[in-house]
């Protein structure tokens, strides 16, 4: 038996005192029932060795965190915290006391938690009672017996029914909850039959489980053990009984470590030292000059004061001026009030979340001047850390000093997991390889900044036409009619497509945005991209401001732009935090990298106003508003009219694939949100805050003023995934509104999105609520008459919706289609072969014809160590067995060749897509050895939105309801998130795999719809399922009907 030092027993007891406070029970003081609390529930957590209760105890005693009087156990009182304001939690104490905490810097408890109700009931039915125990060999403790399986193969297992007491009792009946496929329960008297049975004392009773699966999974029963006890007393004693049938693949998956739940940071002292460490070198050459400051826009103490009191405050006047604030109907007159108290939830909510990410007796290792931080979830942006940003990390066996000496760390470089910190010498001269700190990390306020800008900003340059629009001018930009040469040929074949770049060239919904619907495969970008065009063509003073949602979506449109413009026209501007090695070849001559000084430049003034096109991220557009450009030459006003110019001749002038058209100066700038993710992949909540903060390559930017009427026209890309300040941000002090008198021609807004699919990603519940997390796109189609839909559809002065969907087969679109879209979607039909029908005689589909399979799994949802995120093993087996079907098809059984770069693997939870892409490259002997398997792209949803796949394979993951509440706080998983269904299924081209368990799924609406159609139509496979009533599918469900429930 190991040893255990004091320090080491101490930081068990401190563990199990946050157990006891985590369940409810911090204030027992029983002795004996602590002791049966440590032995039965928290050991039972981890298979990791722990003293026993008497050893940490004693530590307990001795460092001053608890007294010890006999049978009797008082522990102190939790030290002071930083004040943090979590809307999801309702204060538990008065409001005086929350008050004088906010006051003093103590934190009240926060952070979602399993319900503390339902911990404490749960434990009680477990709890041996009247000397009776229930146990098996097989015991993981906190009720759970769990054996392996191997499929096909029966097992039995023996759980003894022991009475330790001084009196006898009756077992009245020992019986499943609810019946189980794979469960059956026997024994000699009959109890598994209801028959009683007398356990006299120090007797023994074996029942018999037995177990026998038809496929590997995770299977599961609640048993009941009913007692009574003279004179007429009853009582109950529960187990989960958990069966595992797993192959090698799925145990080398398994958890790297046991789970360890977040634990709320310990206390902040009063006076901190902070060293500031050493940033990395600038990556950017800046000669913009500064003339216009950004304000900070900081939050104020009495908001964060008014969410810790709480609604049911004495005071509580605060809250019903904010609930009023938040509850009005947005317009002109209180639109940077509201969105400005918004964003400031939105920044109160990120203080609080952030602190989940705190890291404590975490080592560092040294890399030259470097020290390495491994932080589990920053490939997926949980948190977000980049280069350039900042983190706070102090000595752990210092965290009770005050004045606390803390170190703060540069980011240098971010690899996989692995984060590269540069901190002051101070640090380095004590530093020794291991050394344990604790890690704090940050956000930065900068994207907050400027969307704080941007709202106030708009009002004030009269924008309310353009976001508020009532009517348009019914005035055309063209004198006769308008006779494009279009520059993309399937656009003049597609009506729908055509009216859009029609009436986006006209001018006709002037002042008011014009909006294109884009379902998913209908081509919005090849729309917008032509509508570009063919306005840079016709009008040879207009300049275009196009923005896009990532990197990689702006980088798309500046590589189909540059097929019919040449490139020394166009300047994609880049961040400093964006690698130059993913910056796509073919528009490495358009970007401003300067190749003699290995870094990126912004250019002066003079040098931008030399380019035709410009491209950046719509966080660094908001930073361009103050560049100081002239507009083009005019006569007669700020702008003059725009010349229609649809019969000009090009220059004619071949480079680089583009034709030189209008030399003049002006053009089209094309901006995105930054990210390097693939084209339009969302950025996670932490991912577009930070990703965007990073931009601090273009302080200067900020700064620059357009002066009114410098852009024509403003093209917001995938719209409805940016919160409305962010879109603002590419508007105001930018676009001019049209005006008769000031600016008659300009200025043209045009937005185009799908408000079906992912929006932005947010934090805070009140900010959701009440309309941040609507996208400027969203509310227009919402709330805005012009814009309503009527029996006779869209008004296509205002909006076209693309109806011809040219990516699915129909098969894979039409449960979409009905659920999302009216039903108006229409498959396009091909002259050539058509790639989306090469599956439909796959020998593994269960039905010919039909390119979709729902294969049902009964898995296990899992997490390892201290990564909060979700994986399922059972799934992985099933998505490799398809995988090395396709991939080693070789042309046969129906399957045509398909490449690694072809296929898509989407599932919702990064655990889990770090889970798959370890079995495909490392652990499959068959996968990992197959040219190119670095090309199959395994991601979330978020990074598939925008693109797609020949065949797409998804992962749910989801198989216990007990986390469904968690899934819809958060916003996580699939269930109810049917925009993240929506996009999860319109990826896919020609095969579609669904891999998840029907039992849970079935109990989202969407997802019982998608599930019915695949039975219908012969689309199922795998664990048995029957629709016709709805499984009782996890712990919660069972807790519920056992009167557990909250």
């Amino acid at each position: 038996m190991p040893r255990f030092s004091v320090a080491e027993a101490r930081q068990w007891g401190d563990q199990f005192v946050q157990f006891l406070r985590d369940t409810g029970r911090e204030q027992e003081s029983q002795r004996d029932t602590l002791r049966s609390i440590y032995n039965q529930e928290f050991r039972g957590r981890t298979d990791t060795k722990t003293p026993n209760f008497s050893c940490i105890l004693y530590a307990l005693r001795v460092t001053h965190r608890a007294q010890v009087h006999g049978q009797s156990v008082h522990f102190k009182k939790e030290k002071r915290r930083v004040v943090v304001a979590d809307q999801y939690q309702r204060p538990r104490v008065n409001a005086k006391a929350l008050a004088s905490a906010s006051a003093s810097g103590q934190q009240p408890s926060s952070g979602p938690q399993v319900p503390r109700s339902r911990a404490k009931k749960w434990a009680e039915l477990i709890r041996g009672k009247h000397g009776v125990e229930i146990v098996s060999e097989h015991d993981k403790d906190n009720g759970h017996i769990r054996f392996p399986v191997v499929p096909s193969e029966p097992r039995s297992v023996t759980v003894l029914v022991q009475n330790h007491g001084a009196e006898a009792v009756t077992l009245r009946r020992c019986q499943p909850h609810q019946q189980s496929r794979e469960f059956s329960f026997t024994d000699e008297q009959g109890a598994t039959q209801g028959q009683s049975l007398m356990l006299h004392p120090g007797s023994t009773y074996p029942i018999q489980v037995r177990c026998l699966t038809t496929c590997n999974g995770y299977f599961y029963t609640v048993v009941v053990f009913e007692f009574t006890k003279e004179p007429d007393e009853s009582f109950s004693i529960i187990r989960y009984v958990a069966a595992v049938a797993e192959s090698q693949l799925a145990k080398d998956l398994g958890p790297s470590a046991p789970f360890q739940s977040y634990q709320a940071s310990l206390q902040r002292p009063v006076t901190v030292i902070t060293e500031d460490g050493i940033p990395p070198n600038s990556s950017l050459k800046n000669e913009l000059e500064r003339e216009i400051p950004l304000g900070t826009y900081q939050y104020p103490k009495s908001l964060k004061d008014t969410i810790l009191l709480g609604p049911n405050a004495s005071a509580s006047s605060s809250w019903a001026a904010m609930r009023s604030l938040l509850e009005a109907p947005l317009q002109p007159g209180n639109y940077q009030q509201k969105f400005q108290l918004l964003l400031h939830l939105e920044e109160i909510q990120m203080e609080v979340d952030i602190r989940r990410y705190d890291m404590q007796d975490v080592p560092m290792v040294q890399d030259r001047a470097l020290l390495v931080l491994d932080v589990p979830g920053v490939a997926e942006n949980r948190p977000s850390v980049l280069k350039g940003d900042h983190l706070f990390a102090h000595l752990s066996s210092e965290r009770d000093h005050s004045p606390l000496i803390q170190y703060k760390g540069y980011v240098h470089d971010v690899e996989l997991e692995k984060v590269r910190l540069g901190f002051s010498s101070k640090l380095q001269k004590k530093f020794v390889n291991n050394l344990r700190f604790d890690v704090t990390f940050t956000f930065s306020r900068l994207p907050l900044q400027v969307q704080h800008r941007a709202a106030a900003l708009a009002m004030r340059h009269g924008l309310s036409s353009l976001l508020f629009p009532s009517t348009s001018c019914h005035k055309s930009l063209f004198m006769g009619t308008f006779q494009p040469r279009w520059f993309d040929r399937k656009v003049q074949a597609n009506e729908e497509q055509c009216r859009a770049v029609t009436h986006i060239v006209t001018g006709m919904s002037r002042p008011a945005p014009y909006l294109i619907f884009g379902p998913p495969g209908t081509g919005k970008t090849v729309t917008m991209v032509e509508a570009i065009k063919q306005v840079w063509r016709c009008f040879k003073d207009s300049r275009i401001l196009a923005c896009a949602p990532s990197n990689s979506a702006a980088d798309l449109l500046c590589q189909r732009l540059i097929k019919d413009i040449a490139p020394r026209y166009v300047y994609r501007l880049m961040a400093s935090s964006r690698s130059y090695q993913e910056v796509p070849a073919d528009i490495r001559p358009c970007c401003n990298w300067d190749d003699e000084q290995s870094c990126y430049v912004y250019p002066s003034k003079e040098h931008l106003g030399r380019y035709r096109i410009l491209i950046t991220t719509l966080v660094t557009a908001g930073r361009s508003e103050n560049l100081g450009l002239s507009p083009a030459p005019t006569a007669g006003g700020p702008r003059a009219a725009l010349q229609p110019g649809c019969e000009g001749s090009p220059a004619g002038v071949q480079r680089g694939g583009g034709v030189e058209e209008g030399g003049q100066q002006g053009g089209p700038l094309l901006c995105g949100r930054t990210r390097t993710k693939a084209r339009g992949g969302r950025m996670a909540s932490w991912g577009r805050y930070a990703e965007a903060a990073s931009l601090h390559v273009s302080p200067r930017l900020a700064s620059a003023k357009f002066p009114p009427g410098f852009f024509s026209h403003v093209f917001i890309d995938e719209c409805g995934q940016a919160v409305e300040p962010e879109s603002v941000v590419a508007i105001a002090g930018l676009l001019t509104a049209m005006d008769q008198e000031t600016n008659p021609n300009g200025g043209q807004l045009v937005l185009a999105g799908d408000p079906q699919q992912l929006g932005p990603v947010l934090r805070s519940p009140l900010a959701i609520e009440h309309g941040l997390g609507t996208s400027l796109l969203e509310r227009l189609m919402l709330h805005n008459p012009l814009y309503k839909k009527s029996s006779g559809g869209y008004d296509p002065q205002f909006v076209t919706k693309l109806l011809w969907n040219y990516r699915s087969h129909e098969a894979i679109l039409r449960i979409p289609n009905e659920l999302f879209y009216d039903s108006e979607l229409k498959a396009c039909e091909s002259n050539e072969l058509d790639v989306r029908s090469l599956y439909c005689a796959w020998e593994e589909l269960p039905k010919k014809g039909f390119p979709i399979i729902f294969h049902g799994v009964c898995g296990e949802d899992r997490r390892e160590a201290k990564s909060p995120s979700f994986f399922n093993t059972a799934e992985i087996e099933v998505l490799v067995h398809y995988l090395k079907k396709l991939l080693q098809s070789g042309g046969k059984g129906g399957c045509p060749s398909v490449s690694p770069k072809e296929v898509g693997i989407i599932s919702p939870y990064r655990k889990q897509v770090e889970k798959i892409r370890k079995a495909i490259t490392s652990l499959d002997p068959v996968l990992r050895r197959l040219p190119d398997i670095s090309l199959l792209k395994v991601g979330s949803v978020e990074e598939f939105q925008g693109q797609e796949r020949r065949v797409i394979l998804i992962s749910t993951v989801r198989s216990c309801s007990e986390y469904l509440q968690l899934d819809q706080t958060f916003k996580l998983g699939f269930l109810k998130n049917p925009k993240r269904l929506n996009v999860a299924i319109t990826r896919a081209k020609a095969l579609l795999i669904v891999v998840g368990n029907p039992a849970v799924l079935s109990k989202d609406h969407h997802w019982q719809r998608f599930l019915r159609y695949c039975r219908e139509e012969g689309g199922y496979t795998g664990y048995p399922y029957e629709d016709d009533g709805p499984a009782e599918d996890g712990l919660a469900a069972d807790l519920h009907a056992l009167h557990l429930g909250n």
